[in-house]
């Protein structure tokens, strides 16, 4: 097997252009897994009769399942159920990679939240508190910093995990790598072209992230200090 640098460089120049493609497919899903898996974490904690039980077990029971058994399934379901439109595959896609941001940044926030002692719950609502003013002042300030490394984690993991949306005839990074090596029959040019993308993206987030909990750090530092010396 020889690798050529002429070859490499097309697959390269071909994937670039679908980089927007690859992050908005691992974006669109981590933004709305947040914010309704953050719903659904509090639900959890709180323990809403009936709502919390039937969460559990969707989460139980969706976790369990592969990504591309998903991606299969709900694209059989789509092609065989539904009338086919221009973008209905990427439609399927961000509906399962949803589902499952949803399922795994549930469990990621509620284990932030349990790892908050309940101390900190039973002084605000000494201080006369709400439940919401509790959550918004002092409970997620604390979160966030305990959170930053998991979701980081989810981030560079919804981002390789992108890679499969090729099984659906969704064009992203590794796709379209790949797509000039069906006239050169010379496939290692562009798993190494998509490799080098998806490495550099994530080595970026994992850099700009590192730095966000750095400064958490530092910030939790000086107001500790500020409260020693009070």
């Amino acid at each position: 097997m020889i690798f050529n640098f002429s070859f490499f460089k097309t697959s390269l120049f071909a994937a670039i252009p679908y980089i927007p493609v690859t992050l908005a497919i691992a974006a669109i899903p981590l933004i709305l897994g947040l914010i309704i898996g953050s719903i659904i974490a509090i639900i959890r904690i709180y323990k809403v009769p009936v709502l919390s039980q039937i969460l559990h077990f969707f989460i139980t029971f969706y976790s369990g399942i592969p990504s591309m058994v998903s991606l299969l399934l709900f694209n059989l379901i789509y092609i065989t159920q539904f009338t086919p439109v221009k973008y209905g595959g990427l439609i399927v896609v961000l509906l399962v990679f949803t589902l499952e941001r949803i399922v795994y940044l549930s469990e990621t926030i509620r284990s932030a939240f349990l790892a908050i002692p309940k101390g900190q719950y039973e002084a605000a609502y000494s201080a006369g508190f709400t439940e919401f003013q509790t959550l918004r002042k002092i409970i997620i300030p604390q979160i966030i910093p305990v959170a930053i490394p998991p979701l980081t984690s989810h981030i560079v993991g919804a981002v390789k995990n992108t890679s499969i949306v090729m099984v659906v005839g969704v064009y992203d990074v590794l796709n379209s790598a790949l797509k000039p090596c069906m006239d050169t029959y010379s496939f290692i040019e562009g798993y190494i072209a998509a490799a080098l993308i998806f490495w550099v993206i994530n080595a970026l987030i994992e850099f700009a992230f590192s730095k966000i909990e750095l400064k958490l750090k530092k910030s939790k530092n000086v107001n500790n200090r500020g409260k020693k010396y009070v």
